[in-house]
């Protein structure tokens, strides 16, 4: 088996033409002859054109590129794939929905390297596929996968950490903390797999240079998509907070958020209305479906023998 020092691992399913994109701006990687990569692509069962968009490029690239089809539907099945057949002693996590700066590889091997860090995050910005003329809150940008815009390399917090999309992580990070939770099929594995990471004292670093660009067509602006988004941020916090604090203290944050909605989220996106300022009304309006999605995550965690919420999670498609 040659080894090579990063896998790129892509997880794809139905976005054979971004995937397209995708790809092409990962074989123009540059490494100044720092290292070493491969490309490795899961096809997560696609019924769109992804197949033969892949096996067009596996016989054009420079780069090795090796596709493999994960008939197991699910996300999480599809990046646990990706680790067994990565090659590289690092793992590179890049979605299918976005496109790569050439030096973006280079730029977080650099900070890996000169931090003696196992776990790196770069910049991630949003590109509107069609022209977009409103000037979106930034926790829209945020909830839609742009990332912080922190200017110069610093340790990520707790509370802002990367993305999966946007992310290099050492192999020895998966063996001391785990793999990503199967339960979290949807979304949240990032999230939680940070966690864990923070809990084994592992310090992440941010690269402001390691720029790369999330796809985004104009459907995920729309209000009915950032809702759905919104509730399942929100109900993949509460099931976090609930393994890491415990039901009694996430009992007291659910109430909280609930409050902080009621009491001032909610009367500022009412407020902004008025006055004219829509896409501030919008943010503190879709906080509030967070808080929701987070308090009816958190009953479910915990009452879900009492309290099914059947319709809900049908509505919204939330696993079950």
């Amino acid at each position: 088996m040659n080894q090579v020092d990063v896998s790129i691992v892509v997880c794809t399913y139905n976005r054979c033409e971004m995937l397209r994109a995708c790809l092409a701006s990962l074989v123009l990687q540059e490494t100044n002859n720092e290292f070493t990569f491969e490309i490795v692509v899961i096809d997560n069962n696609s019924t769109d054109d992804t197949g033969a968009v892949l096996q067009q490029l596996v016989t054009q690239g420079a780069v090795p590129l090796r596709t493999f089809l994960e008939t197991t539907q699910g996300r999480v099945h599809a990046r646990h794939r990706g680790l067994d057949e990565a090659r590289g002693e690092w793992i590179a996590n890049f979605d299918d929905d976005e496109v790569a700066e050439p030096t973006w590889l280079l730029e977080l091997m650099r900070l890996a390297r000169s931090k003696h860090a196992r776990s790196v995050g770069g910049k991630l910005l949003l590109r509107f596929l069609e022209p977009c003329e409103r000037q979106l809150h930034p926790r829209i940008r945020r909830a839609l996968g742009e990332s912080v815009l922190w200017e110069a390399p610093q340790p990520y917090t707790r509370r802002q950490g990367p993305g999966a999309g946007n992310q290099l992580l050492h192999r020895t990070v998966f063996e001391e903390v785990g793999r990503y939770d199967l339960s979290y099929q949807r979304r949240g594995e990032d999230t939680d797999l940070y966690r864990r990471i923070c809990e084994a004292g592992i310090v992440s670093w941010f690269s402001p240079t390691a720029v790369a660009y999330h796809l985004t067509p104009n459907e995920r602006i729309d209000n009915s998509y950032l809702k759905s988004t919104f509730l399942h941020d929100g109900w993949c916090f509460s099931r976090r907070d609930v393994e890491h604090f415990g039901p009694l203290k996430c009992s007291t944050i659910a109430i909280a958020r609930l409050a902080k909605s009621l009491l001032i989220h909610g009367p500022i996106s009412l407020l902004s209305s008025v006055v004219g300022k829509s896409e501030t009304a919008l943010a503190h309006r879709m906080t509030c479906y967070r808080d929701i999605g987070y308090a009816r995550g958190f009953v479910y965690s915990t009452l879900r023998n009492w309290i099914p919420q059947t319709r809900f999670l049908a509505q919204y498609g939330f696993d079950k």
